[in-house]
């Protein structure tokens, strides 16, 4: 008989809470949707204000990539530059060496003339 009283008055208590705890549950629930919706409004004006920050990067990143462009260019026209001086440069000292070559020879030969007539008087 007890136990048919303590089921009874649990029963009853049962039957007083279950509709306020949903109520409650349901006001939690509503509370949470109304942050949710908030939270996703406040989302939505950052990831607008992103956008139009990384629209207004747009134009100095594209001004860095033509600099990017322009030394590339400017490094490659000096390479070049660079091997056309120094293949100018090593011609020209072989043309010099040849000449100076040609002038020794000419002076050798001619001492050579000059020692031949020399001992050929002797």
């Amino acid at each position: 008989m007890q136990l048919e009283n303590f089921f009874n008055s649990i029963s009853f208590i049962s039957i007083k809470l279950l509709p306020l705890l949903g109520i409650i549950l349901l006001v939690y629930l509503i509370i949470m949707v109304k942050n949710l919706i908030v939270t996703l409004k406040t989302a939505n004006k950052t990831l607008e204000e992103v956008n139009i920050q990384i629209r207004k990067l747009d134009v100095p990143l594209n001004t860095v990539s033509e600099i990017s462009k322009s030394i590339d260019n400017v490094h490659e026209l000096t390479k070049e530059s660079v091997k056309s001086i120094s293949v100018n440069i090593y011609q020209a000292l072989n043309t010099i060496k040849e000449q100076i070559q040609r002038i020794l020879k000419k002076e050798n030969n001619v001492e050579n003339v000059v020692n031949e007539s020399i001992q050929e008087e002797n």
